[in-house]
């Protein structure tokens, strides 16, 4: 099929039916909404202008696109209603960070970091990730039941980062709960108080952050601090964008991968047969990675905005429209994927970028290739060492709209 054939830019109830399917994303299984909407309007373009998209190929072409980028802020940072005296500098700088630099801007700030997460250098982290994943195991089987989100998913990224960064130790027993609160700047239902102490957490982060670059321009070390931090001629960043790079990595980083983890498990453990077939072959551990992403990504949704006039999928598009890439439905897609509701461990996996669950194109996640190793570890790590880990009730899905996860996911690990 075409990414042009079957478009249909409005059609009765599908406005509704897609506005449903968004507001579920936080508690309810999204599949019947994403089904229902590709079937009924694959493109469909909204009585406010914006243009929603749930077919493989054609959310593939929107993000590959070059008239459409990321100006005009990242979803739920413009959003951030504040007063100006609270508006403070972080939030500032992670606005003209990455996610909403125009083509050229963003090209020279991911060309300056993009270093830091090459194979080698996120190679070279496997063995202090599966050491950190294995402490923290250990912790969680000493309590049945405990809870997989604050025991392991959550703190995990950010020290994973961290040691990236490379964040002193002695610095980080405030980091968890500062980028936390930081990331309530990215949900667009957070409350007015709940983005005010997002603000002052980025403010803290950013102060912090600051006096670290100082000490590696200083004195560098091989770390990604050290890295931002030395200048590069032309390209040098300003101390401001050195902080707003690092924020950004910590804020969009942590959080969606936090939510990998606990979705690949939780997915895992109410299919056993798969984690038993995992147990038996674990050499199908790394395309498991693969399909679990496919299969339950934490972000279901990337925006595009149109950055000149141009013509696309039968929509004329204007400037500072909005494209919605639903990518949870588009890795759903039954043109792309045999059965795609089903999770299969086995599944033939296509060549990575094929699934959406990073995006793709010049805004596609830096951090890919690093969250596949920390999920490949920690799967590795619990068929191995753990294999009668389940579910030890209800899970508790994450109030954000931003992203798909839990909030809390009780287990217990058994050897």
């Amino acid at each position: 099929m075409s990414p042009v054939s079957g478009s249909a830019l409005a059609a009765p109830g599908a406005e509704r039916i897609f506005h449903e399917t968004m507001l579920g994303l936080r508690d309810a299984d999204p599949r019947p909404g994403y089904r229902r909407l590709r079937e009924k309007a694959p493109v469909l373009l909204t009585r406010d202008g914006v243009l929603v998209l749930t077919r493989h190929a054609d959310c593939a072409a929107a993000l590959r696109h070059r008239l459409l980028g990321g100006r005009g802020g990242a979803p739920g940072l413009g959003a951030v209603a504040l007063p100006d005296d609270e508006r403070v500098l972080a939030l500032r700088t992670v606005q003209d960070g990455m996610i909403s630099a125009d083509p050229s801007g963003h090209a020279r700030l991911r060309r300056l970091v993009s270093s830091a997460f090459a194979g080698r250098h996120v190679e070279a982290l496997r063995r202090s990730v599966a050491a950190r994943v294995d402490a923290r195991l250990r912790a969680l089987a000493r309590t049945p039941g405990a809870d997989l989100m604050a025991g392991l998913a959550l703190p995990l990224p950010v020290d994973v980062l961290a040691d990236l960064l490379g964040v002193p130790e002695t610095d980080r027993a405030e980091l968890l709960p500062l980028v936390g609160e930081m990331n309530a700047a990215f949900r667009h239902d957070g409350v007015p108080a709940d983005r005010a102490r997002a603000a002052h957490a980025q403010a803290v982060l950013a102060d912090r952050l600051g006096v670290l670059l100082a000490a590696r321009r200083a004195r560098p070390e091989d770390d990604l601090l050290s890295r931002l931090a030395a200048s590069r001629a032309d390209d040098a960043l300003t101390a401001d964008e050195a902080v707003g790079a690092a924020l950004l990595l910590l804020g969009a980083g942590a959080e969606p991968t936090a939510h990998l983890l606990g979705n690949a498990v939780h997915a895992l453990l109410a299919h056993p047969g798969q984690y038993a077939l995992l147990r038996r072959e674990p050499s199908l551990v790394p395309g498991a990675v693969e399909e679990l992403l496919r299969y339950d990504a934490p972000v279901q949704v990337v925006a595009r905005t149109v950055l000149e006039p141009f013509a696309f999928l039968g929509a004329r598009l204007e400037p500072g429209q909005t494209v919605l890439a639903l990518l949870g439905a588009a890795d759903r897609d039954p043109d792309r994927y045999p059965e795609p509701d089903r999770l299969d461990v086995t599944r033939d996996p296509h060549p990575a970028s094929a699934h959406l669950a990073f995006a793709a194109g010049r805004h596609c996640c830096l951090g890919a290739h690093l969250a596949r190793l920390v999920l490949e570890v920690l799967l590795q790590r619990l068929v191995d060492g753990h294999p009668r880990c389940a579910l030890a009730g209800p899970p508790v899905r994450d109030g954000g709209l931003a992203l798909r996860g839990f909030a809390r996911l009780p287990v217990t690990l058994a050897p």
